[in-house]
């Protein structure tokens, strides 16, 4: 399958399942071919990601090539540390034959996340307001539900799975946040 159809395919398939259409999965490509292209998600919301990077550290950080080549490499290592662990968590839960599409329909969705994510923080950056505030909380809690949906879909499982790992995915993030933090401030 060419790119391009995969990538129209793709959206379409994590645009359903936003929806809470479960049908949208059969959309994903369930190969190797697939997973390994799922990850041309990542080059697509990179410049979305780096936007809302400098608009919430505006003026605390210094934009020099010591902070990007940080950054750069936190964010590859944040795309492949929840794959990853996922495959160990795929194994032991019987679920091998899934990963792949999983983790394809996990990646694409970053771009209706993004498509979310972003206009509600251009909204509360530009208008700080405890009911902006909320409205980005209320947001990031729907993602997060979102991507429990597309594990519970995907992995053909109940909630509580999919619960634990939205939780892993959160506590993988919040890890690669605070590596980020100590090499930027030059602690470790």
């Amino acid at each position: 399958m060419m790119l391009g159809i995969e990538i129209r395919y793709s959206l379409q398939g994590a645009w359903r399942l936003f929806r809470r259409d479960p049908a949208g999965i059969i959309l994903f490509n369930p190969t190797l071919a697939g997973y390994w292209r799922s990850f041309w998600a990542a080059i697509i919301v990179a410049p979305a990601f780096v936007l809302l990077d400098v608009l919430v550290n505006h003026g605390q950080a210094e934009y020099d090539l010591r902070y990007l080549l940080i950054h750069l490499i936190a964010y590859v290592i944040d795309w492949t540390a929840f794959p990853v662990a996922m495959l160990s968590v795929a194994d032991g839960m019987g679920k091998r034959s899934l990963y792949l599409r999983y983790i394809a329909a996990y990646n694409w969705s970053s771009l209706v996340q993004m498509a979310c994510l972003l206009p509600t923080a251009l909204l509360a950056i530009a208008i700080p307001h405890p009911v902006t505030l909320l409205l980005a909380q209320g947001i990031t809690v729907w993602l997060l539900v979102y991507r429990a949906y597309i594990a519970r879909i995907a992995l053909q499982t109940g909630w509580g799975m999919p619960i634990a790992i939205v939780l892993l995915d959160i506590l993988l993030a919040s890890a690669g946040r605070q590596v980020t933090e100590l090499l930027l401030r030059g602690t470790l």
